[in-house]
């Protein structure tokens, strides 16, 4: 039961630092482009590798979801 415990602390521990970087990453998306052309480029291939991670960390956040589920069935079996 301890066990299942620090494991949820740790994964809701990650999953709030998940959130976190998800919304540095929504602030960062709605920044305007510079009018220099080459600074938009810049600025364009930024915001795909912002894209990129928002996917990523989407994707780790729903793992953890699942996982924190099947603890919570867990700890109501027992």
């Amino acid at each position: 039961m301890a066990e299942v415990k620090q494991t949820k602390k740790q994964l809701l521990e990650r999953r709030n630092e998940i959130i976190d970087q998800l919304e540095r990453a929504n602030r960062n998306l709605h920044m305007e482009l510079d009018r220099d052309i080459e600074e938009q480029a810049i600025e364009i291939e930024q915001e795909e590798v912002a894209i990129s991670m928002e996917h990523n960390l989407r994707a780790e956040l729903n793992v953890l979801d699942d996982k924190l589920l099947d603890l919570d069935d867990q700890e109501q079996s027992e």
